[in-house]
């Protein structure tokens, strides 16, 4: 809504770039996000996006990255800047003989790409419940659920409880901001259910809490976070 890439997918690329970065850091260990705190201060986007990460922080248990987006189509403009926390563990029967430096070629825009909210499986609806169906391409190789998923889904449950609880009629649009979130378990089995509890704010300006369940694993409190709703 802010004429951009959506928060939430900004999100996704921050994870996967602060994951790759901090995982290459403590080879033959991997990583798994444990927490991202991210400031948003440009909402619309000329393109393309160019994100630059650095590890400053490398221990026996966890590692700390700072992340930065820029806009190369306005002048390498800061679109945002994050801090991305993850911890070591086992990466197990996974393949991780990774040639150095690592190149991956950018694909070509799909003109039939699915919208945000059907490739993440995420269901419609409004108020301050939000879910998400599991679905493989969204599973990490353990089968985990993705940590940009979460973010995605966060961004659109706190828009929708933001304009249910202001003005279910409203005329306007709604863009997340600034977003914090804590991973605290494994997201498996799903359906995934994002609670929003609507903070308030000023000036355009809605803070809402976001606590997502994995409702098929005894309802379980996977992650919890706050998303900065803005006027747009």
């Amino acid at each position: 809504a802010g004429g951009g890439l959506r928060t939430g997918a900004l999100l996704t690329n921050l994870d996967s770039l602060g994951g790759f970065l901090s995982g290459l850091s403590v080879l033959p260990e991997w990583i798994v996000t444990t927490s991202m705190m991210a400031t948003i201060s440009h909402l619309s986007h000329n393109g393309p996006l160019r994100l630059h990460g650095r590890v400053v922080r490398r221990g026996r248990s966890t590692v700390v990255t700072v992340l930065d987006v820029v806009d190369e189509g306005a002048g390498d403009r800061a679109v945002a800047a994050a801090t991305m926390t993850c911890a070591v563990l086992d990466p197990g029967d996974l393949d991780l003989d990774i040639v150095r430096p690592v190149h991956t070629p950018m694909v070509a825009l799909d003109p039939d790409a699915l919208p945000p909210e059907e490739f993440f499986r995420i269901g419609p609806g409004s108020g301050p419940v939000t879910r998400l169906e599991l679905a493989d391409h969204l599973r990490n190789p353990w089968g985990i659920l993705h940590g940009g998923a979460l973010t995605m889904l966060a961004d659109v449950a706190a828009c929708r409880a933001v304009d249910t609880a202001e003005d279910p009629g409203r005329i306007g649009s709604l863009a997340a901001g600034d977003t914090v979130v804590h991973y605290l378990r494994p997201a498996k089995v799903g359906p995934v259910e994002a609670r929003c509890q609507v903070l308030g704010g000023s000036h355009g300006r809605t803070v809402v809490r976001v606590a997502i369940h994995d409702t098929g694993a005894d309802d379980r409190l996977v992650t919890l976070g706050s998303v900065a709703v803005l006027d747009v």
